[in-house]
């Protein structure tokens, strides 16, 4: 007796030491770490009551009491419910449940738990005798019995069940090792009281497969590693499925959008000769088309942050003639709604800036668009201020619009939201605008302060440091850019547009009729190769990406593959997602162009390519593209690629 005394109070000091360790850990609340932890308990009770029963012998109590038959009862019960919450556990790890209610649809386990409702009453009202060997008692009967077959039951179906799933099981060895070793001690421990029959081993059974457990897969830490590295995985794969989205939706909203754009810019060119009602028309779908590419900026924009690809690109500028533009442009639009909109902007503004124009005008344009959405009588202010002391630009936009709730004003920059919908229902917007603003401001390491109070106005300050810019390279670049693209008569010229879509190719005939080229045309990447091999002198190919039987991306593989072939291919697209320019010149295309484009656009690539006609060259100029949608509302037309001069690359 003394024997199994100290090995009881050997396991349970082991397991009070594994239940303080384990229990007071942070741990992820999952189904199968529950289940580990009734295991934990339910050996607890295991050996405190076996302890019980073997003082109450050490006391004289007589094996026939009904104290001792309760207590010899209760280990039993214990032994069995250890064994099925183990069975358990390796169930949800072979079919891999998440929840009681997953694992309970399984049909084996329903069995089982039926079961073992009815072992449970053979345990308690089935016979138990007592066979006496030296000071022990050892229970016999049915009530014993029962636990021993539902053993030998669960070991053989779970290693049934790892034959049988042996491909996925091999995936989680480590999981399914506790088993083994549960399986491999059991046999021990069987023959050691085979031979020992007044040595009783199995608490200690279960206290050592617990640890075994804890040491392969159940420590908190390691699984709270485990556990952040799979949603770690998930969130990659979940924002890669988003990315992918994302670049397939503006695919399709940018290839119709090509032609509205398009078609549009080809009908103002006639404004002389049509009626001012189709004028009129012309505008509102122009602005339409300028609000629509707002927006798939503004979610380009948002896939570009959560990729944390969205780089602030600095270069020297004027702000006086940039912020006099925003001004000018926004002037219109809130005379509108007969807003008075008061613009003030200091005198002591340097000459020149250097730093990120093009979106310091997105914060400027989103504060001052937020404002004329919300602002439906009075005024808008509009100050721009040179803060010497710290070299910062101090920009105020001051509104006497809806404003904003004290609770609701940390909620202003949050993705997607927008306050009192049900009172702005007739406000346009898609609730990424003051997010994307407010995370262009963190890069620039900038600063947003609001002051709000409802129904009576709000006041947007920002300040975003800035560095004193070259004067004389601004120059050289103004000069480059304000140099008129003439149009050059480019007769004699080939060009070969490859397009499913027969409008987009309308569109890009109307952009370059000016121009003189001979045109061909055809809709998939096999009649392209077709044309080539037979008439390989073409200046230009502009091929479009996805078509049918063959695409722009399988084509220009064996285009590259041709002998003698030296024309330029640009790839012609809707794709306009972050590293679009670096994914199609790695393909093998020697320049991109993304629709929707402009004349303007189609014209600087077609100089940069071709000359000016002055002398015969064949130029690629490798520009640093801004996949941003940008409205130049200056010139009533929408630039879809923002070029960065300092960036040219000559290829030959």
């Amino acid at each position: 007796m003394e024997t199994n005394l100290v090995i009881s109070i050997c396991s349970l000091i082991n397991i009070l030491i594994l239940s303080i360790v384990f229990f007071s850990k942070k741990r992820i609340k999952k189904f199968d770490n529950k289940i580990y932890g009734y295991l934990i308990i339910v050996v607890l009770l295991d050996l405190l009551t076996e302890m019980a029963s073997y003082l109450l012998l050490k006391n004289g109590m007589a094996s026939t009491s009904v104290m001792y038959i309760l207590f010899n009862r209760l280990t039993l019960f214990w032994y069995s419910l250890w064994i099925v919450l183990f069975a358990m556990y390796m169930f949800s790890v072979i079919y891999e449940t998440e929840n009681i209610k997953e694992l309970f649809n399984i049909k084996i386990v329903k069995v089982l738990v039926s079961l073992y409702f009815g072992e449970i009453l053979v345990i308690f009202f089935g016979s138990l005798e007592f066979k006496n060997i030296g000071e022990l008692f050892i229970p016999m009967g049915l009530s014993t019995y029962v636990v021993y077959i539902e053993a030998f039951i669960y070991d053989l179906i779970l290693f049934g069940l790892i034959i049988i799933k042996y491909t996925s099981v091999l995936k989680k060895l480590k999981q399914i090792l506790p088993l083994l070793v549960t399986f491999v001690l059991g046999i021990f421990i069987s023959l050691i009281q085979f031979a020992n029959p007044d040595i009783f081993l199995i608490s200690s059974l279960f206290v050592i497969t617990t640890f075994v457990m804890y040491f392969t897969i159940e420590n908190p830490d390691v699984k709270l590693v485990e556990y952040e590295k799979t949603e770690k995985e998930r969130a990659e794969a979940a924002s890669l499925a988003k990315s992918e989205f994302l670049s397939s939706m503006s695919h399709e909203l940018r290839t119709p959008l090509n032609a509205i754009v398009g078609l549009s810019e080809d009908i103002d060119s006639f404004n002389d000769k049509v009626p001012e009602e189709v004028r009129e028309d012309t505008k509102d779908i122009i602005n339409a088309s300028n609000t629509l590419l707002e927006i798939i900026g503004s979610i380009l924009d948002i896939s570009k942050i959560e990729s944390g690809k969205l780089d602030i690109v600095e270069e020297n500028y004027d702000p006086r003639e940039e912020f006099e533009s925003v001004a000018k442009i926004n002037r219109t639009k809130f005379a509108e709604k007969n807003l008075e909109f008061n613009v003030s902007i200091a005198e002591n503004l340097p000459e020149v800036l250097f730093g990120d124009r093009i979106r310091i005008k997105q914060i400027l344009n989103n504060f001052l668009s937020n404002a004329y959405k919300y602002t439906d009588g009075g005024h808008v202010d509009y100050i721009v201020n040179w803060l010497d002391a710290s070299q910062s630009l101090q920009i105020i936009v001051k509104d006497t619009g809806r404003g904003v709730k004290p609770e609701d004003i940390d909620k202003l920059f949050a993705k997607y939201d927008r306050l009192g919908v049900e009172k702005t229902s007739n406000v346009q917007g898609t609730g990424l605008g003051l997010n994307i603003t407010k995370t262009l401001i963190d890069l620039m390491g900038g600063t947003v302060k609001v002051d709000s109070e409802y129904m009576v106005g709000s006041t947007f300050t920002v300040v975003l440091p800035q560095k004193i810019g070259d004067k004389e390279a601004l120059e050289a670049l103004k000069r480059e850019s304000e140099r008129k693209i003439e149009k050059v008569d480019y007769s004699g010229k080939r060009l070969l547009v490859v397009d499913d879509n027969m409008l987009n190719i309308k569109v890009f005939k109307k952009a370059v009729r000016d121009y003189n080229f001979t045109i061909d045309e055809c809709y998939n990447g096999k009649e392209a190769l077709e044309k080539i091999e037979m008439n390989n002198n073409y200046d230009i190919v502009l091929m479009d990406i996805k078509m049918p039987i063959m695409g722009g991306e399988e084509a220009i593989k064996y285009i590259r593959a041709m002998p003698n072939f030296n024309s330029v291919i640009i790839a012609l697209t809707a794709d306009a997602m972050t590293g679009a320019f670096e994914k199609y010149t790695a393909m093998g295309f020697d320049d991109y162009l993304p629709k929707p484009f402009t004349r303007d656009v189609v014209s600087r690539k077609l100089t940069s390519i071709l000359g000016d006609g002055k002398e015969e060259k064949k130029v690629i100029k490798k520009e640093n593209l801004e996949n941003t949608a940008v409205i130049n509302v200056e010139h009533a037309e929408v630039t879809v690629n923002n070029y960065n001069v300092n960036n040219n690359e000559n290829k030959e």
